[in-house]
């Protein structure tokens, strides 16, 4: 049976374990989590792994900040899996600070883990997609990022936050421009308001079946989930 594989950076007890679930749950045999916590990591695999249990799962521990780390843990996925359909990058640095007291420090760290790392990541993915797109015209090679109603909405208690998602709409929006045509499938997920198990809409499964639903479309930009 060929790979088809799902990589998620950020993955966590939330949005990342159960959109790679129900990945699993549509034909991927091969998810692969990143995230820094190792122990967070392993409760995800099982998580995937207990609503899909034929499913391969790997996991490999990643600070998104330590951009060093990144090409070689690249690498490392290289040696996991040949045929990568879906990257989802879904991580992000959440802390509320009043607004002209964010330390210039955590700006930067905010930038290196949802900007940097995602373009270091696109400068890898990109050309994988568009390869798995040309040797098999009925796949949707796509790379998907967790976004908010931040950039065009901002809070001032979520300065950093706000800016560093409206710098990373841009990006996908770039990508999907300039890659869209080479048959490259580009998505922002919005998710507008707080995740919450017992919330109506901002749960985590109905997150994961709208991100589902953005991969089946196989050509929409963008998806929203509001409160």
């Amino acid at each position: 049976m060929s790979s088809r594989t799902l990589v998620v950076f950020g993955s966590g007890p939330g949005i990342g374990n159960h959109v790679a679930a129900d990945f699993a749950l549509k034909g991927f045999n091969h998810i692969i989590l990143l995230a820094r916590n190792s122990k967070s990591l392993a409760s995800n695999a099982e998580f995937v792994k207990s609503k899909a249990p034929d499913v391969k799962v790997d996991t490999l521990s990643l600070d998104l900040s330590d951009l060093s780390a990144i090409p070689p843990t690249l690498k490392k996925i290289e040696e996991l899996s040949s045929g990568i359909e879906v990257v989802f990058f879904n991580a992000a640095v959440i802390k509320p600070t009043p607004v002209l007291e964010v330390p210039t420090e955590e700006l930067e760290l905010d930038y290196r883990v949802t900007n940097l790392a995602l373009y270091i990541i696109a400068q890898w993915a990109v050309p994988k997609l568009q390869a798995a797109a040309k040797a098999n015209p009925s796949a949707k090679p796509s790379l998907f990022v967790t976004s908010s109603h931040l950039p065009w909405d901002p809070l001032p208690a979520l300065l950093s936050l706000s800016m560093v998602k409206a710098s990373q709409r841009v990006m996908v929006m770039s990508l999907h421009r300039a890659y869209a045509d080479s048959g490259v499938h580009f998505g922002l997920i919005y998710v507008q308001g707080a995740v919450a198990p017992e919330n109506p809409n901002l749960n985590p499964k109905n997150i994961a079946q709208k991100t589902i639903g953005l991969y089946e479309d196989g050509k929409a930009l963008e998806v929203s989930i509001k409160e």
